[in-house]
């Protein structure tokens, strides 16, 4: 659009989000060139290139300040480090070709490409880097900087942010007590952050630490009907270790496009020793209610009662193994962690006290990717005519664990599940897919046909398999363990990738593209195979990690789990 419209490729985008009646999208859109040069005079224009040269000199200084302690060592992994983490803040991106030898040349093209970004960028490499003594240098030296940003911090008045400017961090999970609910720990410097496990955001001004636990609803639903409100986001026992949080924005599951009086139908619970307190919001997202100088004990996103309100839900699915046939168990939930963690404690107590084969296993799959209404009738379908599915509709209800019970004698090589309303309502084309899954022979690995067959033949051979491999591990060299982990890696991530569909895969490749190394001439026609190849020839050990990143950018954060998954049973 741009090569081809030039400027004009703004008015042309204005045009086209009016006609799809997204005006949300139309204020987003910078003004036109000529509207902005009749709003703004010469003058004021002048003065303002005036205070973002001044700006830019500040961040120039304490960036240098800060990389001058670099040995040649560190500098030349940070510059490795840098592409990526840009990457991951959705920032403009430099050919690491590029960058120059000299600190100050370094320092120069980052303020050029990056702004005042650079020093929220340069924190996150020395978080990867570990160097807490120049974190907290950094932090001191831009605390008296007047930006934008810094005064966003300052006021805690932020506007509605979009994703890309809150910093993804992945929580240290602690889970001692199998009885217990795992505790997710985090610790942030200043600045704008977000939870990739329970999508809490916050703001802080300096160093911050602290941890959070999902809680159960239950027990506490009846006492908010009673109060004329009911849940709308996880229930999260939250405690800070250090610092202080300004700002807290709690997500929530409920769709807000027909509510009138946002803010005054959204609150914020606590539950603490002394009782329930129900503070009002000061501002409401569509996946976020927001908080100011907030207290923590047990606290939620609350709505008035509603009915029955659209919220965003979790498919979770576990097969049976060792099965000549796929029996699978599909919950269609709202989308609470504490409600999912409950569900997965109950295969795990039933795995513990069995100690049985026909044990169930999870498979990962995406969620819905719209509101669902509650109290509406759905059904499940499967495309193999072998498929029995129970029951045969099922009533979304909001507080309970609604599920389906599919049975597949012949599952064969792909099995695909949807999702449809049971009675469209007018308007609403008829079995029109709301989800829509695909399911691999190797989604389910221990049950089907050829599995059943050779169960007792393959337990055997695996156990010899086991030993021989016990004892060939004692005499690797190092070296070639290190080649069989990437090898290992290069295969799960091109089995995963095998099994995208192909406008997800399109759209991987174009991720990709932004992160330079790789020519977009080459990722266009490259096959799975080639693809792989070319990751890995361009970020080498750092392939697992940039392949992750992308599934978020993606919203599949059901990929990256996979991934996850798998890697944990490579080390295994």
């Amino acid at each position: 659009m741009v090569d081809e419209l030039g400027h004009q490729s703004v008015e042309v985008t204005r045009e086209v989000f009016m006609h799809m009646n997204r005006t949300d999208l139309v204020q987003k859109l910078p003004e036109s060139s000529s509207a902005s040069r009749e709003k703004h005079s010469v003058d004021e224009h002048g003065a303002a290139l005036l205070k973002r040269e001044k700006e830019q000199e500040a961040v120039r200084q304490i960036l240098f300040k800060t990389l001058n302690e670099f040995s040649q060592k560190d500098l030349k992994k940070f510059k490795q480090l840098l592409p990526f983490t840009c990457f991951k803040m959705s920032l403009p991106q430099m050919e690491r070709y590029r960058y120059p030898n000299r600190t100050e040349d370094l320092v120069d093209l980052m303020v050029d490409k990056l702004g005042h970004q650079s020093v929220e960028a340069t924190m996150e490499v020395l978080t990867d880097m570990n160097r807490p003594d120049l974190m907290l240098r950094l932090s001191e030296s831009s605390s008296g900087r007047k930006t934008e940003r810094s005064s966003e911090l300052e006021g805690c008045q932020s506007l509605t942010q979009d994703c890309s400017d809150w910093t993804k961090l992945e929580p240290e999970v602690n889970s001692t007590d199998a009885d217990e609910a795992p505790t997710y720990s985090l610790q942030s410097a200043a600045g704008h952050f977000e939870c990739r496990v329970s999508g809490l955001r916050w703001v802080c001004k300096g160093k911050t630490s602290f941890q959070y636990q999902f809680r159960s609803w239950e027990g506490h639903m009846e006492r908010m009907e009673s109060r004329q409100y009911m849940p709308a986001g996880p229930l999260m026992d939250v405690t800070v270790t250090a610092g202080k949080l300004n700002e807290v924005h709690l997500p929530h599951w409920i769709c807000i496009d027909d509510i009138p009086d946002i803010l005054d139908t959204f609150a914020v619970l606590h539950i603490d020793d002394c009782g329930d307190v129900v503070e009002k919001v000061s501002e409401v997202t569509p996946t976020h209610v927001k908080l100011t100088e907030p207290n923590f004990s047990m606290i939620a996103a609350l709505i008035r009662f509603i009915f029955p309100p659209k919220i965003s839900c979790y498919m979770l699915m576990y097969y049976k193994p060792n099965t000549s046939f796929l029996k699978l168990h599909v919950y269609l939930i709202r989308q609470d962690p504490a409600l999912e963690q409950e569900i997965a404690e109950k295969y795990r107590e039933k795995n513990d006290e069995t100690k049985s084969h026909l044990n169930f296993k999870k498979i990962i799959k995406h969620p819905p990717d719209q509101y669902l209404q509650t109290e509406r009738l759905f059904s499940l379908k499967a495309d193999n005519t072998s498929a029995k599915i129970q029951p045969k509709e099922l009533t979304l209800r909001y507080n309970r664990q609604n599920f389906y019970e599919v049975y597949v004698k012949n599952p064969g090589s792909e099995l695909i599940l949807t999702l449809v309303h049971t009675h469209p309502a007018d308007g609403e084309p008829a079995d029109e897919p709301l989800w829509k899954c695909e399911i691999q022979a190797d989604d389910h690995p221990e049950s089907g046909q050829a599995e059943a067959a050779g169960s007792s033949v393959g337990a055997a051979a695996v156990s010899s398999q086991s030993a021989e491999e016990n004892t060939v591990d004692k005499h690797l060299s190092a070296q070639m363990q290190k080649v069989l982990t990437v090898q290992s890696d290069r295969e799960r991530i091109m089995e995963i990738l095998e099994h995208v569909e192909k406008k997800d895969l399109k759209k991987f490749k174009w991720l990709l593209v932004e992160l330079k190394p790789i020519p977009k001439s080459e990722l266009e026609d490259a096959n799975i195979c080639d693809l792989v190849d070319l990751m890995f020839g361009a970020y080498t050990q750092h392939t697992v990690e940039v392949t992750k990143e992308v599934f978020r950018k993606m919203n599949r954060n059901d990929l990256v789990q996979k991934l996850s998954d798998t890697s944990s049973r490579s080390k295994d």
